[in-house]
């Protein structure tokens, strides 16, 4: 342990924060942008991710839950991280810079995270909090931004419950010290701009990033959160588990449509074929968790295709089709009720398509392709989700 690590722990752990390791050189310049998984084996007692009771001289505060959790992320639907707490309990996880970095630097970057709070938490209108361990004027202190005090990417204020939500650190947006530091009392909040024109000092810095969801006011209180997609000096953290979803299509042709008869299916009209088969998605045991699941259907061959020369059922019901790019239909499937698929679990949808071969838009020996892509629940309902899978039909 370094002398500067050693006269800030018990700062750091006084004012909860579970980085232990703060380095005495700082860096001027923000490091590349990169995405940067966080997988479970991540976090850990001497893992790039310490949780609360990891670091030895730590407080003995109860630690809630912190883990890598299932749960999809709304952006690239491989996990996040769990932080939740029971009465008295408190979480976090946090991520230490080879190097102080200079709050101005750590200012001028993208600073966002992405949020989710269970509606059965008691507490109500309080998130996970975004902070910053930092050095200033030679104190350590905690830098908080707190969801309950700032806007989301749609405009909503505060913490909306069962929703995911992406905050972005503004320049008026408030952040907490947690000590007094230069001019600021302790648990006062001000723009990033305002400490770092008073944190310049030489051994200033930053010295990593949390996600903490602190004790709250009632010893009784639970708050139940998931957070992914920090981004902080032009590095975006993606908490992610190991496993990945596939999906599969299977079509079978089943021969003439409801407008042929025993003579064959050729008709006034050209040539009309059907296909049956079921779309399904897994998840494997260490898959991602996604919720409220659906199927974006897309048709193609390479010409221009006509809604009217397409029927599409799924579970047994109609998909309204649209005109897509590239000469595609597109449809939607929503199951009613809705649909979880969960770590080792599947989702499957039997279809049926029927189509009119005309000439100069589907040709006799043309193929139909079929792309099914899973949709789940992420800032909205049925976001794509990059899972993919295809079939060609050939006749």
């Amino acid at each position: 342990m370094n002398r500067l690590t050693a006269s800030v722990s018990a700062a750091a752990v006084a004012a909860g924060a579970s980085l232990a390791l703060l380095a005495p050189a700082a860096i001027g310049a923000a490091a590349a942008n990169t995405v940067l998984k966080v997988l479970p084996t991540d976090l850990g007692p001497g893992k790039p991710w310490l949780r609360l009771q990891d670091p030895p001289n730590n407080i003995p505060t109860p630690p809630g839950t912190q883990e890598v959790s299932p749960f999809a992320d709304p952006v690239r639907f491989n996990g996040s991280l769990h932080l939740a707490i029971g009465g008295g309990q408190q979480s976090q996880a946090g991520h230490a810079f080879p190097q102080l970095v200079p709050l101005s630097t750590i200012a001028a970057a993208k600073l966002s995270y992405d949020t989710y709070v269970k509606s059965a938490s008691s507490a109500t209108g309080t998130g996970p909090n975004l902070q910053l361990p930092m050095i200033c004027q030679g104190v350590f202190t905690t830098l908080s931004f707190r969801p309950e005090n700032n806007t989301d990417a749609q405009g909503r204020p505060g913490v909306v419950e069962d929703t995911w939500q992406h905050f972005t650190s503004s320049t008026s947006s408030p952040w907490r010290t947690s000590q007094a530091v230069a001019t600021f009392p302790a648990l006062s909040d001000h723009p990033l701009s305002d400490y770092a024109a008073a944190c310049n000092a030489p051994g200033d810095g930053v010295g990593g990033v949390i996600a903490n969801v602190g004790r709250l006011g009632d010893v009784n209180a639970t708050l139940d959160t998931y957070v992914d997609n920090l981004t902080v000096n032009g590095t975006v953290y993606d908490f992610a588990i190991g496993g990945l979803a596939t999906g599969r299509v299977t079509l079978r042709n089943t021969g003439p449509g409801d407008n042929c008869d025993h003579r064959g299916c050729r008709t006034a009209g050209g040539d009309i074929d059907s296909a049956a088969g079921t779309i399904t998605f897994t998840s494997p045991s260490d898959g991602p968790e996604y919720h409220a699941v659906g199927t974006r259907l897309v048709i193609a061959n390479g010409r221009s295709l006509s809604r009217s020369d397409f029927k599409v059922t799924a579970n047994g019901l109609p998909v309204t089709l649209a005109v897509g790019p590239n000469h595609t239909l597109i449809g939607v499937v929503t199951p009613n009720p809705s649909v979880d698929l969960d770590p080792n679990g599947t989702y499957t949808t039997p279809i049926t398509i029927t189509h009119r071969d005309r000439p100069g838009r589907v040709g006799p020996k043309d193929s139909l392709t079929v792309t099914a892509e899973l949709l789940a629940e992420g800032y909205g309902p049925l976001r794509r989700t990059g899972v993919k899978a295809h079939a060609t039909l050939s006749r």
